[in-house]
């Protein structure tokens, strides 16, 4: 069975999101993924954990096709394509043809980046120069994701008001943009103060808030596409005689 990931995975989210925090919080404030198993508490006096606690789709699938056709000839893990007649080629992407064996896919890029050059596939194999196909039906899931900041320390209040005020700007926009992750801020809660109790019984400040943000996982699955028909005529009465 083909392995059929999103195109932004959780960790890309968090990723972008932690990218963020580091850079409208305080120097010396961490940023880290909660429920993580036998990991202390940093040791830093003022940090965030981040927790996704949600995953809403925001509208109906959008699906969309993607052909690509090319010249290619294979000699073992090594796709040498010497000629794209449309589409771009990438990491993941399956490749078809006359004498291509089932299920061979793209792993990774060469001196190829979408065009003329070299690919590492799996399984290896050997075939002579031919024109080969990569197509696509891609998948689309609008979601929001909602992720839960622990803001801790004696500075807790402070930094949650930095979180709440920059994430409902245009700031926050360009600063998730810039991740290059296709991940973008819409809103957080107002912060509510939630006391925690610590592995030693002692009360630390906390406040929590909710960050709602909407990112646009695309899934692809292999695609066939009939860009080209050989057509033989056959003679019906020289192929069935007259009884």
């Amino acid at each position: 069975m083909t392995s059929m990931l999103p195109s932004v995975t959780q960790s890309n989210i968090l990723t972008a999101l932690r990218s963020f925090l580091l850079g409208i919080l305080p120097n010396g404030v961490e940023v880290i993924q909660a429920q993580d198993n036998r990991v202390p508490e940093p040791s830093a006096p003022d940090f965030v954990t981040m927790t996704p606690i949600m995953q809403t789709r925001l509208e109906t699938n959008a699906d969309s096709y993607q052909d690509v056709s090319f010249t290619a000839l294979i000699a073992g893990n090594t796709m040498t394509v010497s000629a794209v007649a449309f589409g771009s080629l990438a990491v993941g992407q399956t490749v078809f043809g006359v004498n291509v064996a089932d299920g061979t896919k793209i792993i990774a890029l060469g001196s190829g980046v979408g065009g003329i050059g070299t690919y590492t596939i799996s399984p290896a194999q050997t075939i002579a120069t031919e024109k080969m196909a990569s197509g696509s039906k891609i998948f689309l899931q609008p979601t929001k994701i909602v992720v839960q900041l622990d803001v801790h320390g004696p500075s807790s209040a402070d930094n949650s008001q930095t979180i709440s005020t920059l994430f409902r700007d245009d700031f926050a926009v360009q600063a998730f943009k810039a991740s290059g992750f296709d991940v973008t801020p819409l809103y957080v809660t107002d912060p509510r103060q939630l006391p925690f109790t610590n592995e030693n019984q002692q009360i630390e400040n906390r406040w929590v808030i909710d960050a709602h943000m909407q990112a646009n996982p695309t899934i692809r699955a292999p695609q066939e596409f009939a860009d080209q028909l050989d057509i033989t005529l056959i003679e019906v009465e020289a192929a069935y005689p007259a009884v």
